[in-house]
């Protein structure tokens, strides 16, 4: 697997635990600011799987 490829996947699994913290943070007690900092650390994983897609010309 490229380095690309693999980087891309990094950040999906990223961004699905982030959403996961998010949705189930209670669950695990989270406190209110981990779940921000969550939102926050999502949001910037997926701007950098937008650029990263747009290196690989997708």
């Amino acid at each position: 697997m490229d380095k690309l490829k693999m980087e891309e996947k990094e950040l999906k699994e990223k961004i699905e635990f982030c959403s996961l913290l998010i949705k189930y943070g209670n669950l695990v007690g989270a406190s209110s600011e981990q779940s921000i900092k969550a939102f926050k650390l999502k949001d910037n994983f997926e701007e950098e799987l937008r650029v990263l897609k747009l290196k690989m010309g997708k």
